[in-house]
């Protein structure tokens, strides 16, 4: 897999044989479907991330995962704005309260279910699992793209403890650590916390204070009971985390497809402004603080089984306020600051029994699973200037309460037919309620009875609009797995996902807002192969998908309310090819390659004000991405492989940023690399790394505004120095 395993020698023979040492690829233990298996047992598509590739990577959140793992990227147009892509499938702007993410995140096997204010950076991690395709049975809440699993590690019996410190450019300061151990015979703790500042990556040059910093804290504590001579575990984590920055720069350029120049993109030129440049007369911000706890209890029952139950709560809280065009009036036609905050409560109960005898042909998985979301979000935009234009001068306001509510129950069964065949079956039946209020509010206008941007009222007039409603589906699974020998698994599966209806965040009118959208289904079409090779030295999984995607959700014109709502716009049809390989050269020298090839159309989408883009590609999803990485272990004498090199470059095809197919953010690739001095046996390292090495400028958002065209831009080439002593 990709940048997954450090070269090992093989165990030795017991019988006679030439002096002989070989490389081998690690095995990795995952969890995808609910029992610890190795990567290899597994039939479907998993990218497993491993600590040391997290540690040597500096993978500290989802962007810098994206480049590591095949079919999947990350766009951000603000601190509570990330949208994840997993094999052309992605939420784009679907931010309501009664939304939900495409793409799946869970830390521990709990839903995260607010990406933007309920997420917190990796550390002191064992793995994360990257699982494609929709997950229709197994994972807790139904997802229709894919799932990230994040794992983290757990207490130990065994003292030990580590801390890093580092420094790099734009000021940085990063420091992590943990420390485990028993605090009775059957009690252990294990604490670990992080904290990442530094200065910006850009700069507002009207108020001349930086932008794109961060100030980012992280702790967490987890208990583990375990009696001695007993069936039973039970793993308390509580954690939390706070994150603050000034808001992000937005590059505007021409619009080459709106007739003439654009004033912003004009004036930047005209005074040398580059791509992390900003003009916002306002101060910007984005903050996020969240709290979680979880308990998990296992108990391995006499008669072969295992009864777990996982019970989660997270109590989070994000907002943000930033000029939309990034510039005042002028050069801008409107000045306008937009606020908005999302704060969510949840809780989650999961029940699940696992069959746990390794002498029956049988296994089985049953469960149920619910969820409770209480969510309010604000969201208010404000002309702070007369731009001379009525429409878009004004001030506006939305209150939104929601309560979410998703149960399901679930279950599979797999037979072994022989010890090379083994098929399974697995269905989840969901049943999703949702509903709340609505409040939408002119607080005053530009002269012309309508408020800026959206809102369709005349100043001091508001409405307030009560919803609710239910769906419920049944996502059935089917698996083939096939082992002509130890070293190969052929399997073939087709599976359905869900992702839940919901309303659009800013409806321009009292009846917009009554309109839902329906879900999303996907059905996924899958074969793959998971083979090691010439004496487990080379590592190689292929797999072949089709989905058919069905009810996508996008914001269209609806001419019932002459008004922009996210709705239901027909179907894609995603089609593509995945492969991963992990070389043990010897026992110096690991060479990691990945790569996938989408081809990601509509295939049916028509708006409701006649625009055809069936047939085009689907927005933010890359034809091809690949990555090729090395790890290298060098050094003689009393300095034996005390150096350790590692590089990985990504390169990821160009894709649309709307489903129009014109605007576009062309291919690009981005190199990283570390190099690690450690003493043979020493307790302490020194790592010097580097992220983004050759400086490449790309977009992670990009939107068109009066014919100019608005970019956010990843992160520039960054650079350090990291400490690390272990106890």
């Amino acid at each position: 897999m990709t940048a997954l395993a450090t070269p090992q020698f093989a165990a030795a023979q017991t019988t006679p044989q030439p002096a002989q040492e070989s490389a081998t690829v690690e095995d990795v233990i995952v969890t995808a479907d609910r029992r610890e298996r190795r990567l290899q047992d597994v039939p479907s598509a998993i990218t497993a991330v491993t600590s040391e590739t997290l540690e040597r990577q500096r993978i500290v959140d989802l962007g810098s995962l994206s480049g590591s793992v095949p079919s999947f990227s990350m766009t951000e147009g603000s601190s509570l704005g990330k949208e994840l892509n997993i094999r052309g499938i992605t939420s784009v702007r679907i931010i309501d309260a009664s939304a939900e993410p495409s793409v799946g995140t869970f830390v521990d096997e709990v839903y995260i279910s607010r990406m933007g204010a309920a997420f917190t950076d990796f550390y002191d991690l064992e793995r994360i699992e990257v699982i494609r395709g929709p997950q229709g049975v197994l994972l807790g809440k139904n997802v229709v793209g894919g799932a990230i699993s994040v794992i983290t590690n757990k207490p130990s019996f065994d003292p030990s403890g580590r801390i890093t410190a580092g420094l790099g450019n734009y000021n940085a300061f990063n420091a992590d650590g943990y420390m485990t151990g028993p605090l009775s015979s059957s009690l252990a703790a294990r604490f670990a916390f992080q904290v990442r500042n530094r200065d910006g990556y850009g700069r507002n040059r009207l108020l001349n204070t930086d932008v794109d910093d961060l100030t980012a804290h992280q702790a967490r504590a987890e208990f583990l009971y375990r009696p001695e001579d007993s069936n039973l575990r039970a793993l308390l984590t509580v954690d939390y985390g706070s994150s603050k920055t000034a808001g992000s720069a937005r590059s505007m350029t021409d619009d080459p497809f709106t007739a003439g120049i654009g004033a912003i993109s004009a004036y930047s030129a005209a005074r040398g402004y580059g791509p992390r440049d900003t003009l916002s007369p306002q101060r910007e911000y984005g903050n996020r603080t969240t709290f979680g706890a979880s308990l998990r209890i296992d108990y391995d029952l006499d008669w072969g089984a295992r009864f777990t139950s996982i019970t989660g709560y997270r109590d989070s809280a994000g907002e943000m306020g930033y000029n939309q065009l990034g510039a005042g009036n002028p050069p801008a036609i409107a000045d306008t600051f937009y606020f908005a905050e999302d704060k969510p409560q949840t809780i989650a109960q999961e029940f699940r029994l696992v069959s746990d005898n390794p002498e029956s042909r049988f296994n089985w998985i049953i469960g149920a699973f619910m969820q409770h979301d209480d969510v309010d979000r604000f969201d208010a935009n404000r002309a702070t200037s007369n731009s001379g234009i009525a429409a878009l001068s004004g001030t506006y306001r939305y209150t939104n309460s929601a309560e979410l509510d998703t149960s399901a129950i679930f279950g599979q069964i797999g037979y072994e037919f022989t010890d090379q065949l083994t098929a399974t079956i697995g269905a989840r039946y969901t049943r999703d309620k949702k509903g709340g209020r609505r409040i939408g509010a002119c607080l005053e206008d530009g002269g012309d009875g309508l408020c800026v941007a959206a809102l369709l009222l005349a100043g001091g007039q508001s409405w307030t609009v009560d919803y609710e409603k239910e769906w419920d589906a049944f996502t059935p699974q089917g698996i083939i797995e096939y082992r002509p020998n130890d070293d190969v698994m052929i399997y073939a599966s087709v599976g359905k996902g869900f992702k839940g209806g919901g309303w659009d965040h800013i409806p321009a009118t009292e009846a917009g807002a009554r309109i839902g959208y329906d879900p999303e289904e996907v059905i996924n079409y899958e074969i793959g192969a998971k083979t090691d090779l010439f004496n487990n030295s080379v590592r190689l999984n292929l797999a072949a998908f089709q989905m058919d995607y069905t009810n996508l959700q996008s914001q269209q014109l609806i001419l019932e309310c002459l008004c922009t709502v996210t709705s239901n716009a027909g179907s894609a049809k995603i089609q593509g090819v995945e492969a991963e390989l992990t070389w043990a050269v010897n026992d110096q020298l690991l060479i990691n390659a990945a790569g996938s090839v989408i081809d990601a159309k509509y295939e049916d989408f028509v708006t409701t004000a006649g625009v055809v883009f069936s047939g085009n590609r689907m927005q933010r999803s890359p034809r091809d991405k690949w990555n090729v990485g090395v790890t290298y272990d060098f050094g003689g004498g009393d300095l034996d492989r005390a150096f350790s090199f590692k590089a990985n470059y990504t390169h990821t095809g160009d894709s649309f940023w709307t489903p129009n197919n014109t605007i576009k953010q062309e291919a690009f690739g981005l190199l990283d690399a570390s190099l690690r001095f450690q003493m043979p046996n020493a307790d302490w390292n020194i790592t010097a790394w580097g992220k983004n090495l050759t400086d490449e400028t790309y977009a992670v958002q990009a939107q068109a505004f009066f014919g100019d065209l608005m970019r956010y831009y990843g992160p520039p080439r960054t650079f350090g120095v990291d400490l690390s002593y272990s106890f």
